[in-house]
Order: C-alpha cells, then structure tokens, then sequence
C-alpha cells in the first residue's frame, strides 16, 4: 500500500534523472551512467535522463542509485542526492529521499554559521562540505579566540563551530565572552582534544555540542541540523560519558573548601601564578614548562572547580588564602 502511495503522487523519475545528472557534472558521463545502468530496471538515456524504473520498488531504486554513488564519494553522496533534488516538489523528493533512509535537510531554514580555528586548510575543508548544503551558509571565520569574538559580535551567527585550543587563548574563553553577549548563539566544539575534562568543561561554559575532528562528514551534518533544531550536538558515545559523569556527581555537590578538592601540587602553583595576574607565558617560564601545559593545567583547574574564567580563579585564591597577602595583585 505505501509503495502504491510513492509510485502515484511522488515524482521518482525526476528524482532518480536529478541524481543521475548531478553525478554526470561531478565524474563525467561515462562513469555516472555506468554506475546507474548497474541497477537492475533502471533505463537511463545518455543525457542523464530515467526512461523507466521498477514501478514496483520506487524506494528501492532510490537506495541503490545512491548507494551506487556512495561507494565512490562516502557519505557525500547522500547529501548531493539532497542537493540535487532540492529543486523538485520539495515535500515529495524529501520525503522520497527520507523513506529511501536517507535523512533530508530540515525545511527551508537557512542556519548562519561561523567557524572558528586556527588551522586554514581545515576551515576550508569545512566550508566546501558545508557550502552545497541548502540549509546552511557559513557567514564568517576566525582564527584565534580575540577574532571569533569580534566576528560573533558583528556577524551573529546562528551556529558556532569552535576548536578547543585557540593562538591567543582557548574556545572555552571565547565561548564565555560570546555567550555573555549573545545567549541564543549555539556553540559546538569541533576538536582533537578527547578527554572527558575538556568535555565537561565545555558543556559548563554553555556548548550546546562537542564533536570530534575525526567525526564523518554525513554525522557532523546531521549533528549540526539537530542543533539547529534545538537538540544537543552530541555523538552517542559523548552522551553515555556525559551521562555516567552526571550519575557520578549527582550525589555529592562541589566542595567549596580547597582541602576537599582533588587539585595536584602543579595546579595549586598554576593558581598561585594568576591570581598574581600572570599570563601563560609568565608562569610556563617561572615553572619551566610550555605554554600548552599551562593551558591544560588552566582548563583543569576550571573544570574541577567548577570556575568559568580566570577572574573568578582569582577570586578563588584570595578568598582561600592560597597566596599570602604581600603576593596579591594590587
């Protein structure tokens, strides 16, 4: 019955003939024709065109011509499926392409986003997956924490994707300037950096998704469509961490008293330093270690004290007397 419902009102020819022709501008006609004419029932003219189809498989059709191409582009083939029948009776080639199993973008919606990183080639790797996405448009880039607030700020992206470990400073930092301008904006953290502290410390400062650099390029539009609807930006891996970490902590509330929280003799000398205002070049050199330690050693320190920036650290160590009183800055 619901194949009958596809063959009457859904325009699968044209849907199939979009897909075809949109391979044929991207590999050339030999190779897209090839591949289509593999696909049992399906008759496809030189120009691209579906003569005929298994009338009584229309969903099947569409699975395999995809999977056809998908074997040559990965999971980039679904999403130019979707780029090349945006243009057909939009309702009907979405809902099509959805009970084919591939999802489409959601409605018309344009999400702004901003990207930011200090690495070039990777924003650009970002902005050509990102770019054929009708549902999408990136609006600007940043490559350092000072820029991506400057940029947020005049830009007003929709949608922030930020590294974690930034030229001038961290995304945690930006983060926190960003969203005490702009609370709506929606952060998610696209990094390397893979331990849980980094996680937590993230989703303290108010990301609404944290993703891997190393995540597929059909899973990070899916993660970042789920935001743009309202939803966490999170892989299900993330969400199990996320969830035992909640079920850890749930039953005891952050300690106040230094005594009670579990911060390493480093940490202690870190806290010191900049509660004395120093930056992370002043205390990598005074305790003779490099800046991206000090990074680390900072993010920890927040993180376990449940601190959004340096300011409040300060506030931490005089109100504990971790600094004697002839060390306070003045």
């Amino acid at each position: 019955m619901q194949n009958e419902v596809f063959r009457e009102n859904l325009p699968v020819d044209a849907v199939l003939t979009a897909i075809v022709r949109r391979f044929i501008d991207l590999i050339g006609a030999p190779l897209a024709l090839s591949a289509a004419r593999k696909i049992p029932g399906l008759t496809v003219a030189d120009d691209g065109t579906v003569l005929a189809y298994d009338h009584a498989d229309p969903i099947g059709n569409v699975t395999r011509l995809v999977e056809q191409y998908r074997s040559a582009f990965g999971d980039t083939a679904v999403e130019l499926a979707h780029q090349a029948t945006h243009a057909i009776v939009k309702d009907q080639a979405a809902l099509l392409l959805m009970e084919a199993g591939f999802e489409p973008p959601p409605g018309t919606f344009v999400t702004r986003l901003l990207l930011v990183d200090d690495h070039v080639l990777f924003r650009e790797g970002l902005i050509s997956l990102l770019a054929p996405q009708p549902d999408f448009r990136v609006i600007g880039q940043a490559g350092s924490a000072q820029e991506a607030i400057i940029t947020a700020h005049t830009l007003q992206p929709d949608i922030i994707l930020m590294d974690f470990t930034l030229p001038d400073g961290t995304g945690l930092e930006a983060t926190l300037a960003i969203l005490a301008e702009r609370p709506e904006t929606k952060i998610v953290f696209l990094t390397v950096h893979e331990d849980n502290d980094a996680l937590f410390a993230a989703i303290r400062a108010g990301a609404v998704g944290y993703l891997f650099k190393n995540t597929r390029s059909a899973e990070l539009l899916k993660r970042l469509r789920a935001v743009a609807r309202g939803e966490a930006g999170i892989s299900p891996v993330v969400a199990l961490r996320i969830l035992d970490e909640f079920s850890k902590t749930t039953t005891s509330l952050p300690q106040d008293d230094p005594a009670k929280v579990e911060l390493t003799s480093r940490e202690i000398e870190v806290i010191r330093e900049l509660a004395q205002g120093a930056s992370n070049r002043d205390i990598a050199r005074r305790l003779v270690i490099s800046e991206n330690t000090v990074k680390n050693h900072v993010r920890n320190v927040l993180a376990k004290l449940h601190l959004r920036n340096r300011r409040e650290v300060v506030e931490y160590a005089q109100r504990h007397r971790l600094i004697p009183p002839s060390s306070r800055p003045r």
